[in-house]
């Protein structure tokens, strides 16, 4: 019995196991490796290679400037000039009162960001290019038609009133999604003056190229 336990503590002081050391263990010599036949990994190097992942596709981001605007609903189809702004930072109308207003410092209808077209409401009884704008719904259409020929198709999301002087949440900014801003005059209109008390702020999303 002395014998077996001197072996066996010999072996190992705790559960009777070899004891084994990976750092030191000898190294094989090249004639006790195992040698794979040639075509071991023949039917892996016959598998096809991977296809080249394709190019994400190219986005057309449009430059060329708005020409006309068309609103089937109100049977819309007029020129749109390109306006700035007057020494007070105003938007200025267009030379032909039926015609609406691109402001040139917005993104091109398309491109990514708020562009603005602004246009006459009229007076009274008396509607002009925007007059009958404040009858349109979510979901109505509107197109642009660039000087490169594309339609730009957008689709009416909502429709606010401010009063006059108050800029639009994110209007005109250059970037963001493609989207546009149309604007006209409405609320109490003043006959002295000849004047409105609030904007009409019509937003629509872009909804590609038609």
């Amino acid at each position: 019995m002395v014998v077996v336990l001197g072996l066996t503590l010999a072996v190992s002081p705790s559960d009777a196991t070899p004891n084994y050391d990976p750092l030191n263990a000898p190294v094989p010599m090249a004639s006790e490796l195992v040698a794979f036949p040639d075509d071991y990994l023949a039917p892996m190097q016959r598998l096809a290679p991977l296809p080249p992942e394709a190019p994400p596709p190219r986005v057309v981001v449009p430059r060329a400037a708005p020409v006309q605007i068309l609103i089937p609903l109100l049977d819309v189809h007029r020129a749109v000039d390109k306006v700035g702004t007057d020494r007070y930072g105003r938007m200025e109308l267009p030379g032909n009162s039926w015609n609406a207003g691109w402001y040139k410092g917005s993104p091109v209808p398309g491109a990514p960001g708020d562009a603005v077209i602004e246009g006459h409401a009229g007076y009274p009884g008396k509607p002009m290019l925007f007059g009958r704008l404040v009858t349109l719904r979510p979901g109505d259409k509107i197109v642009v038609v660039l000087a490169d020929h594309t339609r730009r198709l957008f689709i009416v999301v909502s429709m606010t009133s401010l009063p006059v002087g108050t800029i639009p949440a994110h209007m005109a900014e250059p970037y963001g999604p493609p989207r546009l801003t149309l604007i006209t005059c409405t609320g109490h209109f003043d006959k002295d003056r000849y004047s409105y008390s609030s904007r009409l702020v019509v937003e629509a999303r872009y909804a590609g190229v038609v």
